[in-house]
């Protein structure tokens, strides 16, 4: 087929010369974010830079990626199908190409984004943090909250760990992901250390009897309310926390019990002036695994990252030194 004197083969090869490796990035950020102003602030780019990169993408690509709809900015037929072409040719470029083939963490500088509740943040991404500080001069760990999208975000490979519970993880969305386990806890109880009901142990008489604590996670039942629910506890719900970290410092100068990961609690319990309360209901572990995209698997400084994870979560394993939990044998 020929158009005005340029035949098709020929026509794809002069707009892959206007499509630069910058202009993919842009528009991976642009399908990402579905808003131009997030995509240049995920960018680090101003608005008038991102959207001039949009306006050469819409060019060259024929169609306008971005629409109105409402108060929302909408994907177009097109631009939603290129979403996994331009993450697939970003990821690919940067194993195979733009990193290293091997890793010095001495040396090399390196960003490394990790997904993680507050729990784990305290309890294993803070010494984390320490020990790459130790460890290396020109490294950056950048730690978000699981948010709605954190899915996607594992399966499009932009981010390069997810430590999450795995109750919540479907391993069937999550084929091109590879696991590593990296925390078992369990639950304890908790309470103010002056409480004037509780005794040594945390029973179904103390919670259904006290104002309970309830841990509240946007979107669906927490696992810890679950497990309460499945052995057939009572609570009578006084306040709420969106976050295992802020309960222990909640309970003090009240009456209020809550349930905990025993590893936040033995850290917290003498900043927090609770004391912990050994469960005499079966509660089952909590289990966390760090996730990443599979095409990581033999990125040298992503390997690197895990082995640091992995000493960081047998250092973390270790019992706590003179805490003990009220009422355990």
């Amino acid at each position: 087929m020929v158009v005005m004197g340029v035949t098709t083969s020929e026509e794809a090869r002069v707009k892959l010369g206007q499509v630069d490796l910058n202009l993919l990035v842009v528009l991976d950020a642009v399908l990402r974010e579905k808003n131009v102003t997030r995509a240049a602030e995920s960018l680090h780019l101003s608005q008038p830079a991102t959207s001039t990169a949009l306006a050469r993408l819409r060019r060259v690509l024929g169609d306008e990626l971005l629409y109105k709809n409402g108060r929302y900015m909408e994907l177009t037929p097109r631009a939603e199908s290129l979403i996994e072409p331009v993450r697939e040719v970003l990821a690919t470029i940067e194993q195979t190409i733009v990193r290293p083939p091997v890793f010095d963490p001495t040396r090399d500088a390196r960003r490394f984004s990790v997904v993680a509740s507050d729990y784990v943040g305290v309890t294993l991404i803070r010494p984390l943090i320490a020990r790459l500080s130790g460890l290396a001069t020109d490294l950056r760990l950048d730690a978000a909250p699981v948010g709605s999208r954190y899915l996607d975000a594992l399966q499009r490979d932009e981010v390069d760990v997810a430590i999450l519970p795995d109750q919540i993880v479907d391993q069937r969305s999550l084929s091109d992901c590879s696991q590593l386990p990296v925390i078992t806890d369990r639950f304890v109880g908790a309470v103010w250390r002056e409480h004037p009901r509780a005794e040594d142990r945390l029973t179904a008489e103390l919670l259904s009897a006290s104002p309970y604590l309830e841990y509240v996670v946007e979107g669906r039942r927490s696992i810890v309310e679950e497990q309460l629910d499945a052995v057939g506890c009572t609570r009578r719900v006084a306040a709420t926390a969106s976050g295992f970290v802020p309960m222990p410092f909640m309970l003090a100068g009240t009456d209020m019990v809550a349930v905990l990961p025993e590893r936040l609690a033995r850290r917290v319990a003498g900043a927090a002036d609770i004391r912990l309360l050994e469960p005499q209901m079966d509660l089952q572990p909590l289990r966390q695994s760090a996730f990443w995209h599979s095409r990581r698997d033999r990125d040298p400084g992503h390997v690197w990252l895990r082995e640091q994870l992995s000493v960081v979560a047998r250092e973390e394993a270790e019992p706590a030194p003179g805490i003990t939990v009220t009422g355990s044998s």
